[in-house]
């Protein structure tokens, strides 16, 4: 049946390509993270252009780079919508997201966002997530250092943005729920360097740990300074810390600090293998959890698309109601909030590289 409608589609129709639109932060203080997303969005693309398409039409991605300015991205948005594309992966900030996700809104274009984390508008309305919501994230780090490493005076540092917001609040009302004491929050901004207030207030009220939620061009610096003061700190961090970037710039200052994570590539699972191997001889390198959540998005768009054809509300309605789609990230389905129900993993960085040490 897939075959005859192809075959009567019009020749014009058939050879103009299914645009999807992707919304990354490219030029930014997340350029690491947005870089996996682009590679694990083009990965999806080709591998269903090998096979044919979507009843004989390919598909083309169509990259921005909102250069981690929420308006940029709102604007970005509409300018897609234009372009006729079927749906947007992305953007990958918190920031991004909640701008964009008005703009998605009343041009009535889906987003699944791969990166972030806050509560966003209209979320199971027309905005969708592949990432951990903060919530999700910070309630599995809080339960393994209180309930695993029996840490019980923890100190949080974040980031002033919505992203270090959001995931530190969740951290602390999580932390406190299992018991244990925050014994301060301080902040800083994007762009900050010099971090000696934050690391001697948690070396003079004697914290335990510290959870940092932040990204990794001021994160790695800080944990280098922490490591510096205090060899026994234990350091946690947020999701947007499980990057190559973070173990590159922070050294060896960057082992055993604890993160959350949707995806590992070490995951025993043949269809996680198999996307590990052909990203690996794409990139040279692993993928990390954007590159996953990135991978997954496009590929559930594809699935909505095969059934919906190139109708945005049809194709919304499907991304809604989707249940148990197997993804390299685990089997996902999305709540009424747009949120995926899945596991959370939880990794150590040893000798600059990820393992996994929980769920």
């Amino acid at each position: 049946m897939f075959l005859l409608a192809a075959c009567s589609q019009p020749a014009s129709q058939a050879s103009t390509p299914i645009r999807i639109g992707l919304i990354a932060s490219l030029t930014s203080g997340v350029a690491g993270a947005a870089r996996s997303v682009v590679e694990g969005a083009e990965l999806a693309v080709m591998e269903i252009n090998g096979d044919g398409g979507i009843h004989g039409r390919k598909l083309a991605l169509v990259t921005v780079d909102d250069r981690g300015m929420p308006e940029e991205a709102a604007r970005l948005v509409g300018h897609l919508a234009g372009m006729e594309v079927v749906a947007i992966i992305g953007p990958v900030t918190d920031a991004s997201a909640i701008a964009a996700a008005p703009a998605a809104a009343r041009v009535r274009v889906v987003l699944i966002t791969p990166g972030a984390t806050a509560i966003l508008p209209y979320g199971g309305h027309v905005v969708f997530r592949t990432a951990l919501p903060a919530r999700t994230q910070a309630s599995a780090i809080a339960r393994h250092l209180v309930e695993r490493l029996r840490v019980r005076r923890i100190a949080v540092v974040h980031d002033s943005n919505d992203y270090g917001t959001m995931v530190a609040f969740a951290f602390e009302e999580a932390a406190r729920a299992l018991g244990a004491t925050i014994t301060s929050r301080r902040l800083f901004r994007d762009g900050d360097r010099d971090f000696t207030r934050h690391v001697q207030g948690v070396v003079t009220e004697r914290a335990q740990a510290l959870f940092l939620a932040g990204y990794p061009d001021e994160a790695a610096l800080l944990i280098r300074q922490a490591r510096a003061a205090s060899r026994g700190l234990v350091i946690a961090g947020s999701d947007a810390l499980y990057s190559e970037d973070t173990s590159t710039w922070a050294g060896a200052a960057a082992n055993d600090l604890v993160v959350p994570a949707g995806f590992v590539p070490d995951t025993p699972l043949p269809i996680v293998r198999g996307f590990v191997t052909r990203y690996r001889e794409q990139y040279g390198r692993a993928p990390d959890q954007f590159a996953a959540q990135a991978y997954d998005g496009v590929r559930v768009l594809a699935f909505a698309v095969r059934r919906a054809g190139v109708d945005r509300a049809k194709i919304r309605d499907i991304i809604a109601t989707l249940k148990r789609f197997p993804g390299v990230t685990g089997e996902l389905s999305f709540d009424r909030w747009g949120d995926p129900v899945r596991d959370v993993i939880v990794t150590k960085i040893k000798g600059g590289v990820f393992i996994l040490v929980g769920r």
